[in-house]
This record gives structure tokens, sequence and C-alpha cells, in this order.
């Protein structure tokens, strides 16, 4: 299959999806809870944490358990049109959006089985899920494996960075990928920070890290700010606020310093403004010192999935609403399920 159909599948069902209402997620809670909800049949346990369940017209899954909670939902059939609804109902459930995309699911396996057969495993994303398929067959009824998870990055994925507020040790770790044109990652440093650090932060056992992720296109001025926030990092070394002062100004300013066709000696002389040092920022904006570790990120930021800013993860679960305290505190409860007894 085309990267351009690749492409096609992934969007064909996210525009099928879009538009269901966030719901309670069976994944991430005791295994007992979609066994209940989905009316399956609970069948004996198999080994490394799975147990085995039949749905109502005979289809086999394989439920997999971290920790305390169920963690992914798979199952291989032949799909003919039942098992197709069978599946539909059980990803629906399994999600949590139930009759909101049991639909759409049943109707994107129907219509798009044909074009994915011998592609391989394919990921389709479904908000914070991973439905993965691969496909297998001339004809229908096409042989699929299939399994629907949270979409999960590895500790080890993400880069490391310079600029953190909390522990070195935290329990969890809030990562934001930002460039500093965009104005929604302006307002979240003036909406949903602050928020955050009265919250999350005050407990102690939460650390935020900053990401730059430049997009450039329209933001053209974006890259030449993220390094400025670095070039004044380095101009204050005793002050560790100095980063996240300057950045600050910089969101509040943007307006100011998005159109000019030469924004390095704005940046420049900034630092002064708020009593921060600016000596050697000129110097370190010429020579481009920090240029190679902002395309890094931001490399490594397309490389996770991440192309929009601004995007928020909480550990290795990706926020579908960022603005939304709880939505954290959901995140926070899935790692701890996920561990529990490990």
């Amino acid at each position: 299959m085309s990267v351009l159909r690749r492409s096609t599948v992934r969007l064909l069902a996210l525009l099928l999806l879009a538009s269901a209402p966030l719901g309670a997620a069976q994944i991430g809670l005791p295994l007992a809870e979609l066994v209940a909800v989905a009316g399956l049949q609970a069948q004996p346990d198999l080994a490394d944490g799975r147990a085995a369940a039949r749905t109502e017209l005979g289809v086999d899954l394989v439920l997999e358990r971290r920790g305390a909670a169920l963690a992914s939902v798979a199952g291989e059939a032949d799909f003919d049109e039942a098992t197709i609804a069978e599946v539909a109902r059980v990803v629906a459930a399994a999600t949590g959006y139930f009759d909101a995309i049991e639909g759409p699911v049943a109707e994107f396996l129907t219509t798009n089985l044909a074009a994915m057969a011998g592609a391989g495993p394919l990921p389709i994303g479904v908000d914070r899920f991973r439905l993965t398929l691969e496909v297998d067959g001339a004809a229908a009824p096409y042989r699929v494996a299939w399994s629907i998870a949270l979409a999960e990055v590895a500790e080890e994925e993400f880069l490391s960075v310079r600029h953190a507020k909390g522990p070195a040790d935290a329990r969890y770790v809030i990562r934001e990928f930002s460039d500093l044109q965009c104005p929604f990652c302006a307002r979240f440093a003036f909406e949903v920070m602050p928020a955050l650090e009265a919250t999350l932060l005050a407990r102690g056992d939460v650390r935020f890290e900053y990401h730059h992720l430049v997009l450039g296109a329209r933001f053209a001025n974006s890259g030449r700010a993220a390094q400025a926030t670095e070039c004044v990092a380095d101009a204050n070394p005793d002050d560790p606020e100095a980063f996240w002062s300057y950045l600050d100004l910089l969101f509040e300013r943007q307006q100011a310093w998005s159109a000019l066709g030469d924004p390095d000696p704005y940046f420049a002389r900034l630092p002064a403004e708020i009593g921060l040092s600016d000596d050697g920022v000129a110097g370190c904006l010429a020579v481009g010192t920090h240029a190679a570790a902002i395309q890094a990120s931001t490399e490594r930021a397309f490389a996770l999935g991440v192309n929009a800013t601004p995007t928020v993860f909480v550990g290795p679960y990706q926020l579908s609403d960022f603005g939304r305290l709880d939505a954290y505190l959901e995140a926070m409860a899935l790692i701890d399920a996920f561990a529990e007894g490990e």
C-alpha cells in the first residue's frame, strides 16, 4: 500500500470518529468492567496477564491486563458482516464511546478492508486510542487480526529537555510541545499553565517539561524566538526563572515580533526590560548556538506524530483536551492503574 493510501486510510478513520463525544473508557478500568458492559462471556485466563472472552455471536477476544486495569483488546477472525458488527461493538465499548462510534467503525471496516489487505499492520488513530488492523486475503471475507489500545509514547522516545519545573524524579511528567508564534500556545501559557502550577505542580509529584516545536510556514519567526529563549537562559545562568520569564514575555509581545523581517535585534533587547541580562544574546543568535538542538526537538516531535501546537502529554498519553484539569487527573489515574500490583 502506498504512503498516500496509508494516509488516506488514517484520515478516513479520523473523519468518521472526529465528532464522537468523549466517553468513559473501559480500557484503564478493571477488566471485568468491559466484560460486563459489552456482554462478553468470560473464558479461562491465559498466560502473561491475559484473559480470553467471547462475544454473543462467538467472536473470540484476548483481553490484556496491565497492573489492575484492562490495557488492550485483540482478536483475529474472518470479517463477515456479523463479525464486523460485533468487533465494532467491542471497539466502541472498549474506548468508552459506545453508540457514538459503533456505526462509523463498522462502516469504516466494511468500506476499507479491501484497500488494507496485504499492507501489514496499520495503526489508525481513534482520538486517544490506536486501532491496529492487519488484513489478509484476496477477497471477502478477509482474515483480520486487530487490537484496540491507548496510544502510548514510550518514555525513552521523548528527548531530555533543558527547561522543566518540578522534581526530576516526579511520578507524573507533563510535556508541552510549543511554538512561540502560535497564539494557542500563548493562551496555554497565560490560561492553562497558571492553573497547573497552582494545582498539580504544587503537589510535589508532578514535573512540567517544555519542548520546542517549530512549525515554520506562516510562523516564520518562531524558530528565531525559540533560539532567543535559549540564548537568554545562557546569559542568566544563575536565574532558573530567566527562561520562563522571557518565554512569557515573548508570548505577551507575540503581535509585536511575529511580522518583523529580522526579529533578532528585538529579541536581543527584550531581556533588559524585565531585569534580565542580555549579555551575549545577540551573538548567540547570530551564530545559531541553539539552532541544532531546537531542530532536533522539532524533528523528534514530528517523529512522534506531533504536528500541532500546543500538544500536551501526561506520561505516555496525549491529552485531547489540555485545557481541562480533569484530563490531567484521568491520565495520572491511568498511570496508577497500569502500575498497580506490578
